[in-house]
């Protein structure tokens, strides 16, 4: 059973205060453009429009507890209730509900264990989780992105040991080695138990590419001949689409990748940030560049990504694999709209290719399972097990094209999930990954998610990777950029400056501060 969580009451009136807030804060009418410019990014914080899916979901599955029989002497006995647990998860789809109820039943008829599923827009889960600390309202598991991993179990968010017990029972050698690197606390404990993952994409028309004898947009050099050689301003043709709103995640992502493919580092293993190393200069410059030249005017979303590809406006984005399933026209809410596709349904799966590599950089987007350090931890522990064995194939088969798997397989078949992946239906179709687009894609989509790292996470830095993604740091200043406020000269020192204005006691000298 579904019910919303403004209808609760005790520990979730701490979560929906949390939200209302969150709307509000949203919704102040911000300055306009003659303003400071952290007042002024404001206004694209201040003009999303917040939808349903902000709003915590929450499915409850109760198991009937013990009913006292008919021994009058057995009458003062109080029913002993059902244990519980409470899971946070970051998707709120239709189909990730009727998934994760249905788990959550197998689960509490298997178990006689209560479950409630709380499904969280990934926009609103660290507000959540930082209010959840402060009002000692954590859940037990919390599914959650890469980049809070660290940082969460650093503070305390996260039972290490109960991660550790997981990853003990089902085998560490069944888990991508790579990811697991990843999380590692400085204690070398499992911050969180790798899920599942994706690739962030280049995706181009590779008809358009043909008809004018472009390379594949792998590197730098050929991203930007590619950009500049499509771009038709006359035609309303852009030549490069990514988001670039200040409130948006993916923003600081593609920077992010776009700084690791030119070999920029945020932070050394000591501590000391490197933003201002040549790299990463040159890193910011050729972002600004390609989509000061070749972007539509005006921010830009993930949404509005998305539309420009499917409407033939622009040749040329990075994303998500999810577009996948829309560019092959499974998705009714966002079929291609293309000059072609009305004849050809499917013009753009047939004419569309995929870059996981930029410079040789890949740019992994994992989900972690972590258990809280609120838990009751044999019950949490063996929820957690369950997920990964009974429910991990239900887990898999919704949205399976952003879902590539982090547990390989088990430990009598050690490749049996990484093996299925990319032949699950998408989006209740007969259609797969490898019917639609082959078993190379696949490949390439599956393959080599970890093993670039991401920044500060190699270097032991996850907990000021957790506070820069909180804060949208990055993302905020690339907007500003890209508006106009600051040069690259200026943006990279700005953005260097408010890193540290992150960093508790940062112990070493402020390079801005030398004449």
């Amino acid at each position: 059973m579904s019910k919303f969580l403004s209808g609760q009451v005790g520990k979730w009136q701490v979560a929906s205060n949390l939200l209302l807030i969150t709307v509000y804060c949203l919704l102040i009418t911000a300055c306009g453009l003659a303003n400071p410019p952290r007042l002024a990014t404001a206004t694209a914080q201040a003009a999303f429009t917040p939808t349903p899916s902000l709003e915590p979901l929450i499915l409850s599955v109760a198991t009937p507890t013990a009913v006292p029989g008919n021994n009058p002497e057995a009458e003062t006995v109080q029913a002993e209730p059902n244990p519980s647990i409470t899971v946070w998860v970051n998707e709120t789809s239709e189909g990730h509900e009727a998934m994760l109820d249905e788990m959550a039943a197998d689960f509490s008829a298997e178990y006689s264990v209560d479950v409630e599923m709380v499904l969280v827009s990934p926009q609103i889960l660290p507000d959540l989780v930082n209010t959840a600390v402060l009002s000692d309202t954590l859940p037990d598991i919390i599914l959650h992105p890469l980049e809070y991993s660290v940082g969460w179990a650093e503070q305390g968010i996260f039972d290490v040991n109960a991660n550790a017990e997981v990853l003990s029972q089902l085998g560490s050698e069944t888990f991508n080695q790579d990811a697991l690197a990843l999380v590692q606390t400085s204690l070398r404990q499992p911050a969180a138990l790798p899920n599942s993952s994706y690739h962030q994409l280049i995706i181009y028309r590779t008809d358009w590419f043909a008809q004018r004898n472009l390379a594949v947009p792998n590197g730098f050099a050929t991203l930007s001949a590619a950009a500049e050689a499509t771009t038709d301003r006359e035609n309303l043709i852009a030549g490069f689409v990514v988001p670039t709103e200040a409130n948006l995640v993916t923003t600081q992502q593609i920077f992010e990748h776009m700084a690791l493919a030119n070999g920029c580092q945020l932070v050394d293993e000591a501590g000391e940030l490197k933003l201002l190393e040549p790299a990463c200069a040159e890193a910011l410059n050729f972002y600004y560049t390609i989509i000061n030249q070749n972007s539509p005017i005006g921010v830009q979303t993930d949404t509005s990504t998305r539309n420009a590809y499917l409407a033939g406006r622009t040749g040329l984005i990075m994303g998500p694999p999810s577009l996948l399933s829309q560019i092959a026209g499974l998705d009714p809410a966002a079929p291609p709209r293309c000059p072609e596709c009305a004849a050809t349904p499917n013009f753009l799966a047939q004419n569309s290719g995929f870059v996981t590599s930029l410079n040789g950089a890949e740019f992994g987007n994992i989900n972690l399972l972590g258990i809280t350090s609120a838990a009751d931890r044999e019950t949490a522990v063996l929820f957690t097990t369950f997920w990964f064995n009974e429910g991990y194939e239900q887990w898999l088969s919704v949205e399976p094209e952003r879902k590539v798997p982090m547990r390989l397989g088990t430990q009598s078949e050690p490749r049996h999930f990484i093996d299925s992946w990319g032949s699950q239906p998408l989006a209740n179709s007969n259609q797969t990954l490898i019917t639609l687009y082959g078993e190379d894609v696949v490949a390439s989509l599956r393959d080599g998610i970890a093993t670039t790292g991401r920044w500060g996470l190699p270097q032991g830095q996850g907990e000021l990777i957790t506070t820069l993604y909180e804060e949208l740091t990055l993302s905020i200043v690339l907007q500003e950029m890209l508006s106009g406020y600051f040069s690259t000269d200026t943006s990279i020192i700005e953005a260097y400056n408010r890193i540290i204005e992150l960093i508790p006691n940062y112990p070493f000298p402020n390079l801005t501060d030398e004449p």
